[in-house]
């Protein structure tokens, strides 16, 4: 059965009230803390391509951990200062061990490894997310809904995927506090992670 334009305009009307919801979490929020900013379907935040380590192993929904930013200092110092060039030095299991080894230490206990080995492989989802278009926020809540990089994102293509996805994404971010983009923005990051060549491997 083949899947028509209609169907997709019709999964996009089924999800709007779910869109305007999300919106009105999103201008609540942010006039409670001072904001001004009332959020439309339309509204469209600025989407980077890349940011700094600092800002990738910063993640505002959890409280930080010392080995985070260690990683990051460390890597500074052999020139690995965006997500851009994190993710062509972490595209491998050899080269997120490597990282894991030198950017955290030698010697940390089994639970510190793990986090380490954790946090690197996501850091490194998210920076292949931002090449189909996310900005950082975006793509942890993507992988948050279960699209952890490219590739799996690009599993999405299907109308009715794509309003799978964004129905996810509309409940992670109304539990976890994250700014919810509108579907139209979501169906085209999709559609440019179909396009972008595979860099991760798992």
């Amino acid at each position: 059965m083949q899947v028509t334009n209609s169907t997709a305009i019709k999964i996009q009307q089924a999800l709007q009230p779910v869109q305007n919801a999300a919106n009105q979490v999103n201008t609540a929020m942010y006039s409670a803390m001072g904001g001004t900013d009332t959020y439309q379907a339309n509204a469209v935040p600025a989407q980077p391509q890349k940011v700094s380590m600092q800002q990738l192993v910063n993640d505002h929904m959890r409280p930080p951990h010392p080995i985070d930013f260690k990683i990051a200092n460390r890597l500074s110092w052999v020139g690995i200062n965006d997500s851009e060039s994190f993710l062509k030095a972490a595209n491998t299991p050899f080269k997120r061990t490597l990282i894991s080894y030198l950017g955290a230490g030698l010697f940390l206990n089994k639970q510190d490894r793990q986090y380490a080995n954790y946090q690197i492989a996501a850091w490194a989802g998210q920076a292949d997310l931002m090449r189909a278009g996310a900005d950082l926020p975006t793509a942890r809540l993507m992988q948050v809904s279960g699209a952890g990089d490219s590739a799996m994102l690009a599993r999405y293509r299907n109308p009715i995927d794509k309003g799978v996805l964004y129905a996810a994404m509309s409940a992670n971010a109304l539990q976890y506090g994250y700014w919810m983009p509108p579907f139209q923005q979501v169906s085209q990051m999709i559609d440019r992670a179909g396009a972008v060549p595979p860099t991760i491997r798992w």
